[in-house]
């Protein structure tokens, strides 16, 4: 493949005329635009099924689809339980953590039980409530999704002092 000269008549950015297509892996058929530039920098945009995968320190750009539905954004839920709930709570607890898994990947990015106290080696959990953040394009997706929860349902979380608070990470870590 002949590489192309950029001209001095070449917009700052990009010539977009003079684009060149090649395979960048030779087991797939996906391709790399290269656009051309005035200096020496390549820029590289690699696309696959339909979406831009920018090299990292850039924003890819939405699908039409994905701009309609905005962007996955971090909701934080206090999730307060009734009052003497615990047994409530631990009847429904495996029906509650099957339904987790019934979710998209990106819904629930970490969640436990809010306790009184940390618990002495032996000793029972306190628990006060829920502690949650979700990834969700809007807070009535949370409500809806939380709603359906065996702990709304079975009265284990007290619905009328859940908080939904937008947040946004600023770091997290695996345990």
């Amino acid at each position: 493949m002949q590489a192309l000269r950029p001209s001095t008549s070449l917009s700052p950015l990009f010539n977009f005329q003079r684009l060149l297509l090649r395979p960048t892996c030779l087991r797939s058929s996906h391709k790399t635009l290269v656009p051309l530039h005035t200096n020496s920098f390549t820029h590289k945009i690699a696309t696959t099924n339909n979406k831009l995968n920018y090299p990292t320190g850039h924003r890819a750009m939405a699908t039409s689809s994905e701009q309609a539905q905005g962007p996955i954004l971090e909701w934080l839920v206090i999730a307060p339980d009734h009052e003497n709930a615990l047994e409530k709570r631990l009847a429904v607890r495996p029906t509650h953590l099957a339904g987790l898994k019934e979710d998209p990947e990106t819904f629930w990015l970490w969640g436990g039980a809010m306790l009184k106290s940390q618990p002495k080696e032996g000793e029972a959990p306190s628990m006060l409530g829920s502690a949650m953040l979700i990834g969700a394009r809007s807070e009535e997706e949370v409500l809806e999704r939380l709603k359906k929860d065996v702990y709304v349902t079975g009265e284990v979380w007290d619905w009328e002092k859940v908080k939904i608070i937008p947040f946004k990470s600023a770091l997290r870590k695996p345990l």
